[in-house]
């Protein structure tokens, strides 16, 4: 149900706007006229009305509308979309703030902040482990995101240094058959999911009615994308692969790839995208894959240029609550350490608040808010710094070359007895490692 405060009217330089949620199904046809007055030619109006009707675990109360009191129309709207996340098998419950967009005439009044403190009121009552943003650069710090997982990497690859298919078969010389994914290959591409999150620190979980979505509803949509299975003529060997129908940049974009595909399956696959190439008109081939991928390795170590990887843009709501849900994985780095067994207290200072890790004898038996005081073992991290280095991004090394206030405590006292002994550094570098994540589309 609807409490009182989604429905309060506010006063925003002279116009009233009413604060609400989706209330019925005719939302969606509103929502997507809000975002076709903004983004066409970009079609992203009929995304909207596809996440609103279909995208498993959408409810209209995950849609949050500014509407403006005099004419009706909506001005400002963006959707809380519901993701699974895992981080080494531990199921995260994440939150992404998406299909974000306010009408040109109706900016800079603050509907945006007013949207997002219901946004935040949600991400707390249901117990979000994070809230995720893919947006455009720079806005959304305001609001506490900081990139903190690779996305969006520009892997090029120029069609003349693509090979030709290899094998003997049909006049195309393809030793495959390529066809249209279809309902029936859900358990294979649910098997194909298991292999990719093993591969990935951090992942993404799609469940058979996310599959069901993608094959049903994302094809028909032009950002939507087209699932391909390719199968051995001569062997049994079977691999799928994805294609985005929009997105950055003007190449045939590949966004996903079997993780265990063979060499010579990935030559066919990427000659089957330079014959679609000429079929729709584009210049390259670009791979929106992990680097450490085998398909973008591949095709790296034949010429591809490799450009800056953006990255998705993170907050995570409660931190401590995150960083005792994430207990086993901890504890599991530590056990494979040298500190192994360690009985104490880590401190992590973010200047704006202390968060205490308890360990004894190599367990995590609580997280808890810094009493203040002295803490022998203490770790200084700016709060923007936080989710950068907890999920995997970068190493506190890599961090602290351009921020020098993330250090241990001990670090610029100097070279001595009491440096030496001190355990901050290595239980720094075996808790928070750099890791390799990976985030597939769910939609």
């Amino acid at each position: 149900m609807m409490d009182i405060k989604n429905c309060e009217v506010i006063d925003s330089m002279n116009s009233k706007y009413r604060i609400r949620r989706a209330e019925s199904p005719d939302d969606a046809g509103k929502l997507r006229h809000h975002f076709d007055r903004i983004f066409l030619p970009e079609e992203v109006g009929e995304f909207a009305e596809t996440v609103f009707s279909h995208l498993p675990g959408m409810k209209n109360e995950r849609w949050f509308i500014a509407v403006e009191e005099e004419t009706g129309e909506i001005a400002s709207a963006f959707a809380l979309i519901p993701w699974t996340w895992e981080m080494a098998g531990i199921r995260l419950k994440v939150a992404e703030m998406g299909i974000v967009g306010t009408g040109e005439g109706h900016r800079n009044r603050g509907l945006m902040r007013l949207l997002y403190r219901e946004f935040e009121a949600t991400l707390a009552e249901e117990g979000f482990d994070l809230a995720v943003v893919q947006g455009i650069p720079g806005f959304y710090r305001r609001f506490g995101y900081y990139y903190s997982i690779p996305l969006e990497p520009h892997i090029d690859i120029p069609l003349h240094l693509v090979p030709y298919s290899t094998g003997e078969g049909d006049e195309d010389g393809g030793a495959y058959d390529f066809r249209l994914a279809e309902e029936g290959d859900i358990p294979f591409l649910l098997g194909e999911d298991e292999g990719y999150r093993r591969s990935n620190f951090i992942s993404v979980f799609r469940d058979g009615a996310h599959w069901k979505y993608l094959l049903t509803y994302s094809p028909k949509i032009a950002c939507g994308s087209e699932f391909w299975i390719m199968e051995g003529r001569e062997r049994e060997e079977r691999c799928y692969f994805r294609i985005s129908r929009q997105g950055f940049g003007a190449g045939l974009i590949v966004s996903e790839v079997s993780e265990g595909i063979s060499d010579d399956a990935l030559t066919n696959l990427f000659a089957f995208c330079k014959k679609m190439c000429a079929e729709r008109n584009k210049p390259y081939i670009r791979l929106n894959l992990a680097v450490e991928s085998t398909a973008a390795k591949t095709a790296i170590s034949f010429g591809a240029s490799v450009g800056r990887p953006y990255a998705w843009q993170i907050k995570i709501p409660d931190r401590g609550r995150f960083l005792g849900k994430i207990a086993p994985v901890l504890e599991a780095r530590l056990k494979k350490s040298s500190l192994a067994g360690f009985t104490g207290t880590l401190r992590l200072d973010l200047y704006c608040e202390q968060i205490d890790l308890c360990w004894s004898e190599g367990r995590l038996e609580s997280v808890t808010s810094g009493r203040g005081g002295e803490c022998e073992k203490a770790f200084f991290i700016p709060e923007d710094l936080f989710a950068p280095l907890v999920l995997g991004h970068r190493t506190w090394r890599e961090l602290q070359d351009i921020r020098p206030d993330l250090f241990p405590a001990m670090m610029y006292v100097g070279p001595g007895v009491d440096s030496a002994s001190d355990k901050t550094v290595r239980l720094i570098d075996a808790l928070f490692p750099a890791e390799r994540s990976w985030v597939y589309e769910q939609y």
